[in-house]
């Protein structure tokens, strides 16, 4: 799994790296940034700026899903502990006749 992504990794910088190269020459006329208008930029620095902000959005959404589930983990792991607990309590039981 970890080649896997190492190879999708370079194939998508490779492919960035391809479209700015093939676009450095190119000039977005303006971009608005909220309430900010930039003038005349690269259309490289236009798609490095997009890509980033997707990597971070993605990044926010992984985290909190990673948070929620290693909570899911903690409480299965106390579950099974009080179950054990419960089962290793009922073995230990004397039988009656």
């Amino acid at each position: 799994m970890t080649a896997l992504r190492v190879a999708l990794t370079i194939i998508i910088v490779i492919a960035g790296s391809v479209l700015a190269i093939l676009n450095a020459r190119e000039n977005v006329n303006v971009v608005r940034v909220f309430w900010q208008n930039y003038f005349n930029v690269p259309l490289a620095v236009v798609m490095l700026y997009a890509y980033a902000l997707g990597l971070l959005t993605v990044g926010i959404f992984a985290a909190i899903s990673e948070i929620k589930l290693r909570r899911e983990i903690r409480r299965v792991k106390k579950e099974k502990e009080a179950l054990l607990e419960e089962l290793q309590g009922l073995r230990n039981l004397p039988l009656n006749k």
